[in-house]
């Protein structure tokens, strides 16, 4: 049970722009509740570190002032922010339990008590667009998590991830660098011109395909549960994987990225225990991050959403069947279409709907459970363990509640040593038979590999 001792408001401790921030079209389509977050310290942090951080916290604020905003709303129903310097939540808390208690702190209800609770009961122009909450563990081992609730509409994981590496620098004492005080002009992605027509298939927003001979309100497929899961894959096991899908590639041809056979490697073990269909189509989708994709590229320090979504399409026969270079060449095929004009084209499909309603549900996620696609995340490239408060580095980052969705995170794992830690959202019917593919297949990759999970 987590307790909360005290509850603050914490405004930027310096005047801020009293305006409204234009979103883009990127941030209006992107999820508008609160993402649970956590960052795990194994070091005590007593009162002194708390006010400290509480300290610091004002202060960065007053560069990142949006974030102590409010959302509101234009006369035509797009959202803004209205930056009024109503402040961030930060709540204090101390849990019962040790840091054992959680286990791997893989994502669950128990996880979940470890980030602030938002009321959407409240009128959204009323929610703070951030809450944190610091809890203290019990016992002697000490330890601290840093709860988030953010807004996916303020910022990407990149820019959440520097939002809060710059808040732990200045809590250590340290001053901001130029290149690290964020960009916060979005209408570098303001358009005037008149939508044009889609310049591309856009597959990643076409309707999903259902399991073969099912409807959308088949009962069976809604009443199925998510479960997670948390599996490591060693640096051994990334090299083998890489090994296994760049072996038959052309002479002179790039090799596939950690990502691609990765995704391709959880794209199949997940068609494999689903048993579907052979002739079942299949769709993943992932966000492709675009500062650098347009022309001209955004500066790197953008401070918002700058993601474009892509999919991968297949049949589950030739996914479980071809090759895993099969498998990582339709990813990379998704990856590499988007480019500025993808960009642009995709953003004039928003453009071109009568209501921000129409447009969001093209990017919303899968209705029901137990279908054959997947929702990919990567956070690979993401500095998120650099969030030292003053105590050390976080030993654990990760999301805190059990997505409704199947879904995959793959991030790396805190050690540095080059291993990666995929955070699994699954049908718990077909869980175990996932985590049996996930090894088994790597097993056969030039010999013999033990099972790490978490």
């Amino acid at each position: 049970m987590v307790t909360i001792s005290a509850s603050h408001t914490v405004p930027p401790n310096q005047p801020t722009p009293h305006c409204h921030l234009w979103l883009s079209d990127m941030d209006q389509v992107s999820r508008q509740r609160h993402t649970p977050l956590v960052y795990i310290y194994k070091a005590k942090h007593d009162q002194y570190c708390i006010e400290r951080m509480k300290d610091s916290l004002s202060k960065i604020l007053v560069h990142y002032y949006p974030v102590a905003g409010r959302f509101s709303f234009t006369e035509n129903g797009r959202m803004e922010i209205n930056c009024n310097a109503k402040g961030v939540i930060l709540l204090e808390a101390e849990t019962e339990k040790t840091m054992a208690d959680f286990g791997d702190f893989s994502p669950s209800d128990s996880t979940k008590e470890l980030v602030p609770t938002i009321d959407y009961n409240h009128p959204i122009e009323e929610l703070p667009l951030l809450a944190v909450q610091l809890t203290r563990f019990n016992g002697g081992e000490g330890g601290l998590a840093v709860g988030v609730a953010w807004v996916h509409t303020l910022s990407d994981g990149l820019g959440c991830t520097r939002f809060f590496n710059s808040w732990a620098k200045i809590a250590r004492g340290d001053t901001l660098e130029p290149h690290e005080m964020p960009f916060l002009d979005r209408t570098l992605l303001k358009f005037s011109h008149t939508p044009l027509a889609p310049r591309f298939e856009h597959k990643e927003l076409k309707p999903l395909p259902l399991i073969l001979g099912s409807s959308d309100d088949c009962s069976a497929k809604k009443s199925k549960k998510v479960t997670t899961a948390l599996f490591r894959l060693t640096s051994e096991q990334v090299e083998k994987l890489k090994k296994e899908a760049n072996g038959d590639i052309p002479e002179g041809s790039r090799p596939y990225s950690r990502f691609e056979v990765i995704g391709a490697h959880i794209w199949r073990c997940a068609s494999k225990a689903g048993a579907f269909d052979q002739n079942q189509p299949s769709v993943i989708r992932f966000n492709a991050e675009n500062r650098g994709r347009m022309v001209p590229p955004l500066p790197r320090n953008y401070f918002g959403n700058a993601l474009t979504q892509t999919a991968a399409t297949g049949y589950v026969g030739e996914i479980t069947s071809k090759p895993l270079s099969h498998v990582a060449q339709k990813i990379r095929e998704a990856v590499e279409v988007v480019n500025d004009e993808y960009i642009r084209s995709q953003i004039d499909v928003i453009r071109c709907q009568k209501h921000l309603d129409d447009a969001t549900a093209l990017f919303s996620p899968f209705s029901g459970n137990q279908n054959p696609n997947l929702l990919f995340t990567s956070w690979m490239s993401m500095p998120m363990y650099e969030a030292d408060f003053g105590k050390g580095k976080p030993v654990y980052f990760g999301l805190a509640y059990v997505s409704s969705h199947d879904r995959a995170y793959i991030f790396l794992s805190p050690d540095g040593d080059g291993s990666v830690i995929v955070s699994m959202f699954f049908q718990m019917s077909n869980m175990q038979l996932f985590k049996e593919f996930f090894y088994a297949d790597i097993s056969t990759f030039g010999g013999t590999t033990l099972p790490s999970r978490l």
